[in-house]
Order: C-alpha cells, then structure tokens, then sequence
C-alpha cells in the first residue's frame, strides 16, 4: 500500500511539474529541482532527459544553470549522466553547458560546483579569454568532498579522492589523492587487493 502511495505522490507532482513546465518553460522544472522532496528528484531528472542508473542517493535542493537562455542549452537535463549507487549531496551546482558524465558510485560532497563552461560574454577581457565550453567526466568510484570546484574539460578517473574545498584545473589519473587550490596530486592511492 505503501508503494502505491509514493507511486501516486510522485506521479501526482511530475504531473504539476508539466504544467508549470507547459505555461512557464523548463524554468519550473530548474525551480522544482532547487526545492522539492528528495523523493522527487530521480523521476524529474529522467522525465526531462538525463540518463541515470539505479539506486541513485540524492540529498536535495540542486542548481541547475544553463538549462535553458545559452547558445549551447538543450532545454532539458539531456547532457547530464549519473551511474548506479552514486550518492549527490545537497547543494551541488551542474552548469549543463557541457556534458557531465558521473559513473557508477562517484560520491559528490555537497555544495560542489561543476563548471563546463567559462564566458566572459562582453567584458574587456573575453578577447583575452574567450569562450570555453568542455565536458566534465568523472570515472566509477571517485569521491569529491564538500564544495569542491571542477573547471571545463577535467577528467578524474576512477577511484579518485578530493579533498573538500580542492578547485581542479586539470585532469588525473585513476587513484589519485588530491588536494589544494588550485589541486595538485598529494599522492597516488594503492588500489585494494583483489
């Protein structure tokens, strides 16, 4: 009885959710995903174009920037993946520019932001530094801490671990402790016995 219930709640708010969506845009989904019930996260992600696995923990309250009003939006979640068992902690701000690849059991601490684009738009020194949009890519196992920076185009491999407050400007390889701002390799881990 109780699984019916929760099925009706969720089906109940993602139909809400399409009405706002069909008078106001995908902004109301974006303000949704900013309040809702953890509940609802997963069903309004993969109703509007994000591919997830299973098992999926999410905390609550996300930002979602770009979504829509950018020359590369997509007007839905499309270019954003999770893998099974991730655990998405509360906070964590996705700009979907670019793509955002999670794999399976990555850890995002909270308030993490992952950037996949930099513009400086009309400024003095966008001709110094101009638009850059790059996917972000974070391999199966790897573990951020809270309020950790990604820039565009990094890649972490599997296993990583980042300390909380780290700011990565670059990619690494698998098994790598890192730390710092900007981050630097503190040390490469051993990967458990089989």
């Amino acid at each position: 009885m109780k699984a019916i219930a929760k099925t009706i709640l969720i089906r109940l708010y993602l139909l809400k959710v399409a009405i706002g969506k069909f008078f106001f845009g995908i902004s109301t989904v974006v303000s949704a995903l900013e309040s809702c019930r953890n509940l609802f996260v997963d069903p309004l992600l993969r109703a509007y174009g994000a591919s997830l696995g299973g098992g999926i923990h999410f905390k609550g309250r996300y930002f979602f920037d770009n979504v829509k009003g950018d020359e590369d939006s997509t007007n839905d979640f499309s270019k954003l993946s999770i893998g099974s068992g991730s655990v998405i902690g509360k906070g964590v701000f996705f700009d979907l520019t670019g793509e955002i690849k999670l794999g399976d059991q990555v850890g995002i601490g909270a308030k993490s932001m992952l950037m996949t684009h930099m513009d400086l738009g009309g400024m003095p020194m966008a001709s110094i530094y101009p638009r850059r949009v790059a996917s972000i890519r974070i391999d199966d196992g790897t573990f951020l801490g809270a309020h950790v920076v990604i820039i565009p185009g990094v890649h972490l491999g599997s296993c990583c671990v980042v300390a909380a407050g780290s700011v990565i400007t670059e990619s690494f390889p698998p098994y790598s402790l890192i730390a710092g701002v900007p981050a630097r390799l503190v040390r490469t881990l051993e990967p458990p016995m089989a």
